[in-house]
């Protein structure tokens, strides 16, 4: 919303100045070579005097640049009242004019006083009958007081007069005026105003000075090679500097302003090449200013804090030089201010928010660790875990609980060792030793024997919930699938049960643990025979996706089926089905241990079934390459 604002309303102007301004300054454009100033300098008022000099001496400049066969000549002088020191003065004016045929005369757009009517202050009728053209000598200001562009057409009251560069160009080029002295007045506009057509930006050659000038007086006196002008564009203009035609432009450097007749040097070239720069639809600069504003959306999600800052400064310096370098290249501008705006404060809103973010976090976790988990170590006098930034507080909390939680880590891993060893040996010391006084089989075993499966089913759980997946190992499945079935294959004898295989015919490859995912599918299936009934089939499926990407285990039996709302406590810890009369009790851990190794794979469980239906427990995990066997 802050950027379409911004482009809409134009507040940030002077930024788009100074982004084409750059521009114009570091992209250098070729010279042309047919573009050659007389100026009006301060030698050629040391010699000539003061200024205004009399319309003879205007008229032995132009004689004197005719007889070089120029292909235009552009006096950028305005000559709007008649001499009255020397009557015959306009006379040889026009004259010389009429004689040349190729002498374009400027049109000055102004204004009396400070406020006041704009006015068109034309040539005298005698010079404007025999002129070659005439066209408006007007630069448009922008806010800043820089001239960086024009309008093709204006005029009082309607946009009738074309540029003088354009002027100058028409007769070089031996093509008609482009003045549209044919317009009719609009009703609704008022005939006293500057009425304007067509704006385009300029695409400035080079500094003030850039294009070959001679002086004034040396034109006069002859100082100068025979053909300099010889099928030259030669533009008549001041560049003292207390003319007061100076202006100041984009490629003006430490203060120096360029020359007006320099100026329209500028103009005329790029309007010849077609490089006049025209401002891009609003439409399009805006959808393209938005888009540019949602770039850092790609990174930021995805980078530390520091890549991410970098990477946006980055795209900011690129979109500057490539807003100011576009104009150049293309002749199309867009304002880049907004979308500059939005790349400058994208990453401090983005850091705020994820800092909101992670500040809320910590609160919610050191609340729970307070309350349900762990008590944080006491603060002394010594040892103060409250600063002064807020944040940092913060840290040190979550690091003080972190101390604790590794601490209650490694008492986990000797609780397992406990199991492990001082418990399980003793539970398994008490069934061999029932072995040998079979009396006491009755009342021991089956207590016995459910404490071994408990302590062994928190082991086998607790190993797969510190799984590390880092130490995986390419592992071939249909190979790993062939022996779970194997294992089982005794048990389901002892029930009568058939043990049906249909997998998929190749090698498919996973990475892996082979011991956890081993006890995991011979759980699926020892399960499969555990619920199923007696003589009857548990079946066995493996096939691979079609995109190759993953691989999909199920067993089904027939057994009494699992109700939907049984189905939901399956695969969480110390939940079993119901059992029956047939079944003995388990310890609840068993299908809980397969999610659990199963997901640490990539992968995800699920159950199919319901009450008198047949039950299939399916697994999918991710594969790495499936190599299916060639046929012979």
């Amino acid at each position: 919303m802050l950027t379409l604002v911004i482009h809409l309303t134009h507040v940030l102007d002077r930024v788009d100045y100074l982004v084409f301004d750059i521009g114009q300054k570091i992209v250098p454009q070729a010279l042309p070579d047919d573009v050659i100033i007389v100026a009006i300098d301060q030698y050629s008022l040391s010699q000539l005097g003061r200024w205004p000099w009399s319309r003879t001496t205007h008229a032995q400049l132009i004689q004197r640049l005719n007889a070089e066969q120029p292909a235009a000549i552009g006096m950028d002088i305005v000559f709007s009242e008649q001499e009255l020191q020397s009557p015959d003065a306009d006379a040889l004016l026009a004259e010389a004019i009429t004689q040349s045929k190729k002498v374009v005369l400027p049109v000055l757009l102004e204004t009396t006083r400070a406020n006041g009517q704009i006015i068109e202050t034309l040539p005298l009728p005698s010079l404007i009958e025999h002129s070659a053209d005439m066209g408006s000598v007007h630069a448009v200001l922008d806010a800043d007081s820089i001239a960086r562009s024009v309008y093709l057409f204006e005029g009082v009251g309607t946009p009738t007069w074309q540029l003088f560069a354009q002027a100058v160009l028409n007769v070089a080029e031996n093509k008609p005026t482009q003045n549209r002295f044919d317009l009719a007045f609009d009703p609704k506009v008022n005939p006293f105003t500057l009425a304007r057509k067509d704006q385009r930006k300029i695409n400035f050659i080079g500094p003030p000075g850039h294009f070959p000038r001679i002086s004034y007086a040396q034109v006069l006196k002859g100082e100068f090679p025979t053909g300099l002008f010889k099928d030259k564009i030669v533009l008549v203009g001041a560049t003292a500097l207390g003319m007061n035609d100076l202006l100041s432009t984009p490629v003006s450097g430490r203060g120096q302003p360029m020359a007006g007749v320099e100026f329209h040097a500028n103009v005329l070239a790029s309007i010849r090449d077609d490089r006049l720069i025209q401002s891009m639809p609003l439409w399009l600069s805006t959808l393209i200013v938005v888009a540019v504003a949602l770039m850092p959306l790609l990174w930021m999600p995805k980078l530390p804090a520091l890549p991410g800052f970098v990477c946006t400064l980055l795209f900011l310096i690129l979109i500057t030089l490539i807003s100011g370098m576009v104009p150049k290249f293309f002749g199309v501008w867009m304002p880049p201010a907004a979308a500059l705006v939005a790349l400058m404060i994208a990453y401090p809103i983005w850091s705020w928010r994820k800092l909101e973010a992670a500040q809320r976090f910590l609160d919610f976790e050191l609340a729970y660790l307070r309350e349900n988990l762990i008590a944080l170590p006491v603060q002394t006098a010594e040892h103060s875990i409250e600063h002064y930034d807020v944040f940092d507080t913060r840290i040190d909390q979550v690091r003080a609980a972190s101390q604790q939680l590794r601490f209650l880590q490694n008492d986990r891993k000797e609780t397992l060792a406990f199991i492990s060893h001082d418990l399980r040996a003793p539970i398994v010391s008490a069934l061999m030793t029932l072995k040998q006084h079979p009396d006491m089989l009755p009342q021991l075993h089956s207590p016995l024997s459910q404490a071994l499966g408990l302590a062994e089913g928190f082991l086998h759980a607790s190993r797969a919930e510190m799984m590390d997946v880092a130490q995986f190992n390419e592992i071939d499945f249909v190979g790993l699938v062939h022996q779970a079935i194997d294992d089982a294959y005794e048990v389901a004898l002892m029930k009568d049960i058939e043990l049906s295989r249909v997998l998929v015919d190749g090698m498919v490859w996973v990475l892996g643990n082979f011991g956890l995912l081993h006890r995991a599918l011979l759980n699926m299936i020892l399960n499969a025979v555990k619920y199923g009934p007696v003589d009857s089939t548990v079946r066995i499926a493996l096939k691979v996706d079609a995109d190759k990407r993953s691989v999909l285990f199920s067993v089904t039996n027939d057994g009494a089926g699992i109700s939907k709302d049984e189905q939901r406590y399956l695969f969480k810890r110390f939940s079993r089905i119901k059992p029956n009369d047939e079944v003995a009790d388990g310890v609840g851990l068993g299908l809980y241990f397969v999610k659990t190794v199963i997901e640490k794979h990539g992968g995800a469980i699920a159950v199919e079934s319901d009450l008198e239906q047949p039950t299939t427990f399916s697994l999918r995990i991710p594969i790495i390459e499936f190599q299916p066997h060639s046929e012979e």
